[in-house]
């Protein structure tokens, strides 16, 4: 009696992740345990390349499997330049398979290679984990960097403290300037007075003369 072969049983579902639909485990996956299939119409790469498709798997240089059937679950794996797992080429056959031990709830991902990045990835820029921490650290270095341009800045930008010396011995001198210069200011005003007072006193005189006349004329027509 042949043995019955055991259904194959998806480790995963589909959910909602941060570039769409993704791929999450349901249950433990051990290294190297198959995942799933990439499965799909095979086209010549002539022909793969008229189509405009996301979905194209290059098999060899001869074929291509365009995987943008829906029924293609394992084309909802997206990708990670830190994955968990790896595709592979059995023959005319894509497998994924897991690099390391994956945990439930944790997404599946694989690297979809350089030429895909490059032309699909790069422009718009790669979300997947490893590429949103370093964003992250290269934001917080350029915003550490620029807080240590300010503080030099402002550093650069105060007055420097006066030391005992030469340049504390300048500061008495300012005084003694500022001394002298109320001293002249006080005699100017004195000076101002005493003309002032001379001038009303000779006023004050040409009266009393002119006084002392018309009394002396007057008397002189008595």
């Amino acid at each position: 009696m042949s043995s019955a072969r055991k259904p194959f049983r998806r480790a995963y579902r589909i959910g909602r992740a941060r570039t769409g639909l993704g791929c999450f485990a349901t249950q433990e996956i051990q290294k190297k345990q198959l995942i799933d299939t990439y499965r799909g119409q095979m086209l010549s790469n002539d022909e793969a390349e008229k189509r405009d498709n996301r979905y194209m798997f290059e098999v060899n240089s001869r074929w291509t499997i365009d995987g943008s059937n829906r029924r293609n679950l394992a084309r909802y794996f997206n990708h990670s330049c830190r994955p968990n797992a790896e595709s592979d080429v059995k023959g005319h056959r894509v497998i994924i398979i897991a690099r390391k031990k994956i945990q439930p709830g944790e997404e599946i991902t694989y690297d979809y290679g350089k030429d895909y990045f490059d032309i699909f990835l790069k422009p718009v820029g790669c979300k997947c984990d490893k590429c949103q921490e370093k964003r992250k650290a290269e934001r917080a270095e350029a915003r550490e960097k620029k807080a240590r341009a300010e503080r030099r800045a402002a550093a650069a930008g105060k007055k420097p403290q006066v030391k005992r010396g030469k340049v504390g011995a300048a500061k008495p001198k300012t005084k003694a300037k500022s001394k002298a210069n109320s001293k002249t200011k006080a005699k100017s005003t004195k000076t101002k007075s005493t003309t002032k007072q001379a001038k009303s006193g000779s006023k004050a005189k040409s009266k009393s003369k002119s006084k002392s006349k018309s009394k002396s004329k007057a008397g002189k027509r008595k």
